[in-house]
């Protein structure tokens, strides 16, 4: 199984990409991994609100993997723990998922029709991050369950 993690725009805040290059990399020593950038709407024409929203979305649908499992993050999905995550990610691996792809929105969130092609809706939790701090604490969470699947000594 791969992983392929998409998100909008470019992570800016140097302490933030450290965090991502670190994490990815950890990830990447336990399953195949990629990130993928895709380009700000809201950088070259200025959108806000639902435009940016849908501008987005057409980029992100546009990148999609079809035979994937898509993962949105959104603050209405579901909250699970560490171990939960982790049996998730087992049970996707005992059915044979051949990739996994993890979507993050920007600051206005995703639109409706991502949403709708996500096979789960995942949540962080109650409080709200930045979607650059979401990329940290995702990729801190799939690197987590990866060391509970493979019985490794991290999750403590």
């Amino acid at each position: 199984m791969y992983l392929r993690i998409l998100w909008v725009g470019k992570t800016r805040n140097a302490p933030m990409r450290s965090l991502v290059e670190d994490y990815v990399g950890r990830v990447q020593r336990l399953i195949s991994c990629t990130v993928a950038e895709l380009p700000d709407p809201a950088r070259k024409k200025g959108y806000r609100g639902q435009d940016l929203c849908e501008a987005e979305a057409l980029k992100i649908e546009a990148a999609l993997v079809p035979d994937c499992r898509h993962v949105a993050l959104d603050e209405k999905g579901r909250q699970l723990s560490s171990v939960e995550f982790a049996h998730w990610f087992e049970n996707e691996q005992n059915r044979g998922t051949k990739g996994v792809e993890f979507i993050i929105g920007g600051p206005e969130g995703l639109s409706s029709s991502v949403l709708g092609r996500a096979h789960l809706r995942l949540s962080l939790g109650k409080m709200t991050w930045t979607h650059e701090m979401s990329r940290v604490l995702l990729l801190e969470q799939i690197y987590r369950a990866q060391c509970i699947v493979k019985n490794m000594p991290y999750h403590k």
